[in-house]
């Protein structure tokens, strides 16, 4: 009788010890919530970007220099990001353009042309999570 209630108590605790091992919860999977800003073109002139912060606030950024790039994963509270460009100081006719991308897929592509007094303001679409 003891033998076979030794065998029960292996056979239950193998039994839960298989029931509790599981895979372990993979960490959350952040491309859907990260956006990639790219800014390029010729514009000489001063020039910034506003852009919605990974927390949901406003950054004010001067572009030193094109190509410029910015990567951003949005908390899970955030939910619309934009991007807007504005230059001033450059020749008439120069451009710049922003594209924004979520992994490998292109959502939107801005161009901006400054005007005869060399500036331009100009926004990318809202990109809702």
């Amino acid at each position: 009788m003891k033998t076979h209630n030794w065998l029960k108590t292996i056979l239950l605790l193998m039994s839960i010890s298989f029931l509790s091992c599981s895979k372990p919860i993979d960490p959350p999977d952040n491309d859907d919530r990260k956006l990639t800003y790219t800014i390029t073109g010729n514009f000489s002139g001063t020039l910034f970007a506003s852009y919605t912060t990974s927390t949901g606030g406003t950054q004010n950024e001067q572009i030193l220099s094109v190509p410029w790039k910015k990567e951003i994963v949005y908390a899970p509270n955030v939910t619309a990001a934009i991007i807007a460009i504005s230059g001033n100081g450059g020749v008439t006719g120069q451009q710049v353009t922003v594209v924004v991308k979520k992994g490998s897929t292109q959502l939107s592509t801005t161009s901006a042309i400054a005007d005869n007094a060399g500036s331009f303001s100009k926004s990318a679409p809202v990109i809702t999570f």
